[in-house]
């Protein structure tokens, strides 16, 4: 009897575990179905998910791998690559019919690229961002929605994630930290969200968030580079003084001359009393012709 009921209980484990195996076997297929399929539909990239690991009895799981391609007309292979994208589900939730409940996912060490023809210019983010909005609310997508099961994610967070940005910058690519980003209670004043509308949520939210440190890291770029230009006083080396000329010779100093001969003033003087006094006749005896 206790043989017997020993065989009954180890079956009775066996089937379970087969049960609990082709449980997490449909589900982690189901998942990265999901997110390529409806991440490539609403944001109009290709996504692509390495693989999922999830236990349905601890509701604790993981994405590796996951990579978001660029729109038409940008030129980096990638918008966002992820290592790991830690899950936390609600085990209960995954019962019945109601929308899943993600306690916390946690996307740790992001690499998204920022591309941009200009600071003005819509980037690639902001495109994918737009992309998924106006999907969200088609006729498809709402279709995709009622047919899936939607999901309520209590805390989102990105973290550790750094932003390349692909812009026409002086000194080239820059790439800086992406600060924290948190969400929460995404789906919950609708009983649930789409995964379509989770895309989005999440894309506008990481487009915002970049667009604020492109603009923080493009002002200190350019006081940076305004810095540079402003050479500070005393920098420049002093120039030295010219070599002063040197002074022209002095002319020679010509002989003095010999002082003018003082000439006596008299006998100037008598010598022109004697011109000026008239001369005297002299009376001379004609010769008579009788003096013979």
């Amino acid at each position: 009897m206790q043989k017997t009921l020993g065989l009954a209980v180890a079956t009775l484990l066996a089937v379970a575990a087969i049960a609990l195996w082709t449980l997490l076997a449909r589900f982690e297929p189901s998942i990265k179905s999901t997110i390529e399929t409806d991440g490539a539909l609403a944001t109009q990239t290709q996504v692509l998910v390495g693989s999922v690991e999830f236990s349905p009895l601890t509701g604790v799981g993981a994405l590796d791998g996951f990579t978001m391609g660029n729109p038409t007309g940008f030129s980096s292979p990638y918008a966002v690559v992820v290592d790991r994208i830690a899950l936390h589900v609600e085990s209960g939730s995954l019962l019945g019919g109601g929308p899943v409940i993600v306690d916390s996912a946690t996307v740790i060490a992001p690499q998204i690229t920022y591309e941009a023809q200009s600071p003005t210019d819509t980037s690639n983010l902001e495109t994918i961002k737009n992309k998924a909005q106006a999907y969200s609310v088609t006729p498809a997508a709402n279709q995709d929605g009622s047919n899936a099961r939607k999901v309520i994610i209590r805390n989102l967070t990105v973290m550790g994630g750094t932003l390349s940005l692909d812009i026409h910058l002086p000194g080239g690519a820059l790439t800086v930290p992406l600060p924290t980003l948190h969400l929460a209670n995404i789906g919950v004043t609708t009983n649930g969200a789409t995964p379509p509308e989770i895309i989005g949520a999440v894309c506008e939210a990481l487009a915002d968030e970049a667009k604020k440190a492109v603009t923080e890291a493009i002002a200190q770029k350019l006081k940076s580079v305004i810095s540079m230009l402003k050479l500070p006083v005393g920098a420049l080396p002093k120039l030295p003084s010219p070599p002063s000329l040197p002074s022209p010779p002095s002319p020679p100093s010509l002989p003095s001359l010999p002082p003018h001969p003082a000439y006596p003033c008299r006998p100037l003087l008598a010598f022109r009393a004697t011109l000026s006094s008239p001369l005297p006749r002299t009376h001379h005896a004609a010769a008579s012709p009788r003096d013979g």
